[in-house]
């Protein structure tokens, strides 16, 4: 009578052959896989056919289902407070009607706007500035128009937005147009800033002060704007000197390899 021979089990590191009973190979102390019963061993299987349990797939959510999942919980946490401070409003005044309310309410509207607007156009940088500078304008107008005339708006409020808004979009489209981004990001920052420091100053003080000279028109703003500059140059300085020095490592690498 014929009788099978049965292939005995090997380390998958050593090879060295070992009795279907060991658990470890004696040489490296490997794990020895086991054929989960004889008959995979009598069929001339070295290892059992092992069938992994597939993880459930948990499904990927998309960046625009994303953007609809951040926007819902935004407008849910401005929903919330906006109508308890209408509740109070009411309880305190013991009439349908809306007083202070109005102050802290556009102030909430503002933020979900300044968060939602990048939320769906952060793809389109021009038309976040727009959307943000547009949303502030009305917040300043409604806060102005709440204490009875528009009269601080269009000598102090437009003046320093227009500031703002001009130096930040330099800033923002400098940045993203920058080829090699890096410390020089910091240094338009900071000149952004002693930009929009220098405008503060001459608003404030040619509207309230009636500063005549350019002393007084330019006062504080200086002491900002010296170290900020020098600040942003050495970061200028540093970081396109270190990118130099970076393309010329490459540069030389690229002669080894072809060379060789």
């Amino acid at each position: 009578m014929f009788t099978p021979v049965k292939k005995m089990s090997y380390c998958v590191i050593c090879k060295v052959e070992v009795e279907p009973f060991v658990e470890k190979c004696p040489l490296c102390q490997t794990n020895i896989q086991k054929p989960k019963n004889v008959n995979q061993i009598l069929d001339g299987k070295a290892y059992p056919e092992e069938i992994e349990e597939e993880e459930e797939k948990v499904p990927e959510i998309s960046s625009k289902r994303r953007q609809l999942i951040t926007w819902e919980a935004t407008s849910v946490a401005a929903a919330v407070p906006i109508l308890i401070i209408f509740a109070i409003n009411m309880i305190v005044e013991k009439a349908f009607t809306v007083t202070w309310s109005r102050y802290p309410v556009i102030g909430i509207v503002l933020v979900w706007l300044l968060i939602t607007i990048p939320l769906f156009l952060h793809k389109k940088p021009v038309l976040v500035i727009v959307g943000e500078t547009l949303s502030i304008i009305v917040f300043l107008v409604l806060i102005d128009v709440f204490d009875g005339s528009i009269d601080w708006y269009y000598q102090i409020a437009l003046p320093i937005i227009g500031v703002i808004v001009v130096i930040t979009s330099a800033v923002v489209i400098l940045s993203l147009k920058v080829k090699n981004k890096g410390a020089n990001i910091g240094a338009f920052v900071l000149f952004g800033v002693s930009l929009l420091c220098l405008g503060l100053d001459f608003v404030i003080n040619t509207t309230l002060f009636d500063a005549e000279t350019i002393w007084e028109t330019l006062g504080w703003s200086f002491y900002v704007v010296i170290p900020s500059v020098i600040i942003g140059g050495f970061l200028l300085y540093l970081h396109y000197r270190l990118t130099r020095v970076v393309d010329m490592k490459r540069v030389l690498e690229i002669r080894k390899r072809l060379q060789t």
